[in-house]
């Protein structure tokens, strides 16, 4: 009963009260593309994502990682070749596993309603590792050429760049707890959104023969949760 009637308290208590900071998690799927010459050496991949987020009044700061599978377009990125210019190298595995990290700050600049639109800006680090077999070509007895394999080993390709996101979001429930959160014996302020994150960034491969550079352009579909003190 006590719980009860601080919720309702908190309900119907001067918005001033409510701490200006929040935290969060969010976590959702979505499709990254190469463009430029990116797009020789890999193609786009679906991405599954995991980030913090920490927004104070109109200022937001958010951690994301992301994790997709691309394809090859290029199966010899180094360009490693035999005597005759036939590739002595070639990629073992059927998809990279790329990795990305991305530090963001932004700033709400619509609020209307349930939506939000956050524009951001930072920094992504991303890596690509994949296998890659060296192999040596042989002739049957009719004189057809083929491979064989005669090393394997690991590698990858890492680089920083700048990221630039838009969080367009739209708010789906909100809520205050019915019992103190355990940390600081107050209530919370409990709110989810859809969000929809179109975002670019920059991407170049120096260590490939040629190298390679373009843009990686995405959008994310995720569900955003925030936990906003009450005051008391």
């Amino acid at each position: 009963m006590c719980c009860a009637t601080l919720a309702m308290a908190a309900a119907a208590q001067d918005e001033s009260d409510i701490s200006k900071f929040s935290a969060g998690i969010e976590g959702g799927i979505g499709y990254m593309a190469t463009t430029g010459s990116l797009h020789h050496n890999f193609n786009g991949a679906v991405n599954f994502s995991l980030g913090l987020l920490a927004d104070y009044n109109d200022l937001r700061a958010k951690f994301d990682v992301d994790y997709g599978q691309p394809g090859f377009n290029n199966p010899n990125f180094f360009n490693i070749k035999d005597e005759q210019g036939r590739d002595a190298q070639i990629n073992s595995d059927a998809n990279a596993s790329q990795l990305g990290l991305s530090l963001q700050v932004g700033y709400k600049v619509i609020k209307a309603g349930r939506f939000t639109i956050t524009p951001n800006f930072g920094v992504r680090y991303n890596r690509y590792s994949w296998k890659i077999n060296d192999i040596e070509w042989k002739k049957d007895e009719q004189e057809k050429e083929y491979f064989v394999i005669t090393n394997t080993f690991g590698t990858k390709m890492s680089r920083f760049s700048w990221i630039a996101s838009i969080d367009i979001d739209f708010k789906v429930h909100e809520r205050n707890t019915t019992d103190p959160f355990f940390l600081n014996n107050r209530f919370s302020r409990l709110t989810t959104y859809i969000r929809l994150t179109p975002w670019i960034s920059a991407g170049k491969l120096t260590t490939t023969d040629p190298a390679v550079s373009g843009l990686y352009v995405g959008a994310t579909l995720r569900v955003a949760g925030f936990c906003r003190s009450l005051g008391f």
